[in-house]
């Protein structure tokens, strides 16, 4: 068992749409299944992003000023619209591939997390689209997922240092660009094979208004 090769490895790409698999690598076009060199399928289930505990794609990157609806005659003070990280949730699992009996399973450690950005497309209105560097997440975050189970990992979608990246560079604020950020999360298996698994997520950013009056 020792001398086993690496896990095959699934990425799905999109909120649940796509899949791709290799050993040990990223790309390829192998499935969970059917791999004599692989004994087990580590893949991403789920990427959900999520802001102020909401479900959601749309990336705010400014501050507004929230006033009352009416000014004049409301008791309420003006406040500044909350503004924060903008996160993620990752599902992974790690399950053994079909026909693969009880001794093939093994835990596996993940401890190194990426994510790049790519522009999908920019508006005839908008001002500017500009690229966005890759991001390290969480560094020195590791995790580790025992045989037949999944676990939820909290990632950065788009953290605050990267909404001001955004702005600094010229993004528009109204006509809402739609970017792809895409996962890299690797690590290896209980015999210290290497594992990698590529997701993606897809979203719009701009000044959008999250004032709740």
């Amino acid at each position: 068992m020792a001398d086993r090769r690496g896990l095959l490895v699934l990425g799905l790409l999109g909120l649940a749409l796509g899949l791709f698999g290799c050993d040990s690598g990223l790309g390829g076009s192998g499935q969970c299944g059917g791999a004599s060199d692989s004994d087990a399928c580590v893949r991403i289930d789920r990427i959900e992003p999520v802001y102020m505990g909401v479900v959601s794609s749309n990336v705010d990157v400014t501050r507004n000023i929230c006033t009352p609806d009416d000014p004049v005659t409301s008791t309420d003070e003006t406040v500044l619209e909350p503004f924060t990280d903008h996160s993620v949730i990752v599902t992974i699992s790690n399950a053994p591939l079909p026909g693969i009996g009880p001794t093939a399973d093994t835990s596996v450690t993940l401890q190194d997390f990426s994510i790049s950005y790519s522009l999908n497309g920019c508006p005839a209105a908008a001002i500017g689209c500009p690229p966005l560097d890759t991001l390290r997440a969480v560094p020195g975050l590791t995790v580790t997922i025992p045989p037949r189970s999944s676990v939820d990992i909290t990632l950065p979608f788009v953290s605050l240092a990267k909404k001001f990246e955004y702005v600094s560079r010229g993004g528009s604020l109204s006509a809402f660009p739609s970017y792809t950020a895409t996962y890299i999360i690797a690590g290896t298996d209980a015999f210290n094979n290497s594992v990698s698994v590529r997701g993606s997520a897809q979203f719009t950013i701009g000044a959008f208004n999250l004032c709740t009056r």
